[in-house]
């Protein structure tokens, strides 16, 4: 399953029941030439109402020191519309949430974060207690028209420097170095990492030996070797 990006809230609350909230996606993607809309689903897992709303959020410089995730209060003015922005899950039910791209696809890619965060509704009360609201983060990703993948490397001992030239993000996981005869558990794994277009990172090593990623871009996922 992939990783989500998880908002905690705690509060002091009178409640009967609880109510736990899953979503069955992290990271969406606007390919080019599909519908312009996409749902998640939205899960209640407890025994008693949810209540949540929904929060879009457009990324400026993603991946830098300068990234600013700017709430967006008038959706239509970005492209991006989330809907609903409240809603009520029951007991053990599921909702949709709809996110509808209104500008098609331009020249750069465009990124925002999209929150969809428990809040308190009305329950009555019959106990005291700690209730822990658990939201979650969607990363979504809007291509460009025509898109480039450009991902140049430089290789100095355990130093990986990467540039994404291109105009679309990158992905890069399941990194390993294997020394010679080595499979499996032996060889060394590299943590995951995403270049948004424009982005450098610098990745220590453990090994000097040749490092493999498998690498995705533009909705394929190819394997690639740095020696």
């Amino acid at each position: 399953m992939k990783r989500l990006s998880v908002l905690l809230l705690l509060c002091l609350w009178w409640f009967p029941a609880a109510a736990t909230m899953e979503v069955n996606r992290a990271v969406i993607n606007f390919q080019l030439g599909e519908a312009p809309r996409e749902d998640v689903t939205v899960y209640n897992r407890g025994d008693s109402r949810l209540f949540a709303e929904v929060e879009v959020l457009e990324v400026h410089n993603p991946g830098t020191e300068d990234e600013e995730r700017v709430v967006v209060r008038d959706p239509e003015s970005i492209g991006l519309v989330a809907s609903p922005r409240r809603l009520t899950v029951p007991a053990g039910g599921r909702r949709l949430v709809r996110l509808v791209n209104l500008e098609g696809h331009g020249d750069e890619e465009r990124v925002y974060r999209v929150n969809i965060r428990p809040v308190e509704g009305d329950v009555e009360a019959d106990a005291m207690g700690v209730r822990i609201l658990v939201g979650y983060q969607l990363l979504v990703f809007i291509p460009p028209a025509e898109a480039r993948v450009e991902l140049e490397a430089q290789r100095n001992g355990r130093q990986l420097e990467l540039h994404n030239a291109g105009n679309v993000n990158i992905r890069l996981f399941g990194g390993r170095q294997c020394e010679p005869g080595q499979t499996g558990d032996d060889c060394a794994t590299v943590n995951s990492t995403r270049l948004y277009p424009g982005n450098r990172r610098e990745i220590e090593l453990p090994r000097d030996a040749p490092v493999e990623f498998r690498v995705q871009a533009d909705g394929e996922t190819r394997m690639r070797r740095f020696d």
